[in-house]
């Protein structure tokens, strides 16, 4: 199991919202995350008006964007530099 479908499969968020270029992130222990769009390559060049249109996923597993049909998951949203690092090292490993 990697380490991203192992967080993916146990994070999950108690409140989420979008203030300006902001997603603000309340975790299970109460603790309160801001993350800027910029964060997250999928988000970074939507306008804020179309991240305001959003979706909780499940139990707080995620949030779905249905203007630009994207999904990310809690895990990602907390975590996102656990991803890009796990990201990075795959794409070093497929270089011929």
């Amino acid at each position: 199991m990697s380490i991203s479908h192992s967080l993916e499969d146990r994070i999950r968020f108690k409140g989420f919202k979008i203030m300006g270029n902001d997603l603000i992130i309340r975790t299970q222990a109460g603790k309160t995350l801001t993350r800027n769009k910029s964060c997250y390559p999928y988000l970074k060049d939507v306008p804020a008006s179309k991240l305001s249109r959003f979706e909780i996923l499940g139990d707080g597993e995620g949030v779905h964007w249905p203007l630009i049909d994207e999904d990310l998951s809690a895990a990602y949203l907390i975590y996102p530099e656990k991803f890009r690092v796990k990201a990075a090292k795959q794409a070093i490993l497929s270089r011929p």
